[in-house]
C-alpha cells in the first residue's frame, strides 16, 4: 500500500511539473465553526494547463491530490456503540479533461484513484494536527472503514445562464461511478457580480480578470452507494458501518474576488446527514480555495 501511495504522489508531481498553468490550495472544514465531526476536514492541491483547439473550443487537463477526514461526534471515545460516524480516511490522485464549448457550456470526466484506512495517513495526520498545532488529544480512531485501493470514474456538465448584466444562474449535472462511491447529482445558484464563471467552485482559468461574485446555491445528490459509511459493495469486511441515508442537499453561499493572477474563493456549506445515527442534523464547514494563475 505505501507503493500505491508513492505513485499516487508521483504521478501529482509529474502532472506539475508539466503544468505551470495555474496552482489551487483548497480546504475544507468545519473547524471554522468549533466543530470538529463527520467531514471533518479536505486538502485539495490542484494544477492544470489550457489546450487551445481553436477560438470557439477549449481544452483543459487538471490534477488534483486530495485528502479527506471523517470522524464520529464523539472522537475521544473509544466506545464504538456510541459512534454516529464511522472514522474514515480517503487519499486520491485525480486527473480531469475538460472541454469548454464556449463561454457559458463546458464538459468534464476524470479518472481518481487512491486508498482508503491507515494507507490514506488520516489517523496520524489528523492526531498530529491536533497535538502539535492545536494542543488537543489524540482521537480514537477505532473501527475505521477499511484499507482498500478505490478507482472512481467521474463525469460533470456545467452550464451558465446569463439573466442580466451581473447576474447569472449557474448549474452542473455529475455523476460518479466507482468502488468509494456511487453517486449522480445538480447543482444550481445565483452569481452576482463581474464574475465570468460557469461555477463557482471553478477552473480558474474561467475568471483571468480583476473582478468579484457573489454566491448563493444548493445541490441535490443521490448516492447509491459512500463506503465511508457502509463499507465495500463486495463483501462483508468492514469492522464499523452505518445506514446511510442516500439523498443529500446542501446549502452554499460565498463570496469570490479575481485579480489577473491570484483569486480567493470562500464557500459556507451546510450538510444533510449522511447517515440515520447522524445526532446533528445540519453539519457546517468553511471552504476557502486560492488560486495563482501562471
Amino acid at each position: 500500500m505505501k507503493k500505491q501511495i508513492f505513485i499516487l504522489v508521483f504521478l501529482f508531481g509529474t502532472g506539475l511539473l508539466y503544468t505551470q498553468q495555474y496552482l489551487n490550495l483548497s480546504v475544507d472544514n468545519d473547524l471554522f465553526f468549533g466543530r470538529d465531526r463527520y467531514y471533518s476536514s479536505g486538502i485539495f492541491i490542484s494544477a492544470g494547463k489550457l489546450y487551445k483547439n481553436s477560438d470557439t473550443l477549449i481544452n483543459y487537463v487538471h490534477w488534483t491530490l486530495g485528502h479527506e477526514i471523517y470522524t464520529p461526534s464523539l472522537r475521544y471515545s473509544n466506545d464504538v456503540e456510541y459512534y454516529d460516524y464511522p472514522y474514515g480516511g480517503w487519499f486520491f490522485f485525480q486527473r480531469a479533461q475538460e472541454r469548454q464549448l464556449n463561454l457559458c457550456n463546458a464538459w468534464l470526466w476524470s479518472i481518481k484513484a487512491g486508498v482508503t484506512g491507515k494507507a490514506s495517513l488520516a489517523p496520524l495526520l489528523q492526531n498530529l494536527y491536533h497535538d502539535k498545532i492545536l494542543g488537543l488529544p489524540n482521537m480514537a480512531w477505532e473501527k475505521p472503514v477499511p484499507q482498500r485501493f478505490h478507482i472512481n470514474i467521474n463525469g460533470l456538465y456545467k452550464k451558465r445562464i446569463n439573466l442580466f448584466n451581473q447576474g447569472a444562474i449557474l448549474t452542473d449535472v455529475l455523476g460518479n461511478l466507482g468502488t468509494q462511491r456511487i453517486a449522480i447529482g445538480s447543482t444550481i445558484g445565483l452569481l452576482l457580480g463581474t464574475s465570468k464563471a460557469i461555477s463557482f467552485t471553478h477552473n480558474p482559468f474561467e475568471m483571468r480578470e480583476v473582478g468579484f461574485g457573489f454566491y448563493i446555491g444548493t445541490r441535490l445528490e443521490y448516492r447509491f452507494h459512500d463506503f465511508m459509511i457502509s463499507g465495500s459493495l463486495f463483501d462483508d469486511k468492514a469492522p464499523f458501518t452505518l445506514d446511510a441515508i442516500p439523498i443529500k442537499k446542501n446549502l452554499m453561499a460565498g463570496l469570490a474576488f479575481y485579480r489577473e493572477r491570484w483569486q480567493l474563493q470562500i464557500l459556507w456549506n451546510r450538510n444533510s446527514p449522511d447517515n440515520t445515527l447522524q445526532k446533528i442534523k445540519a453539519h457546517y464547514y468553511l471552504n476557502i480555495s486560492i488560486s495563482r494563475i501562471f
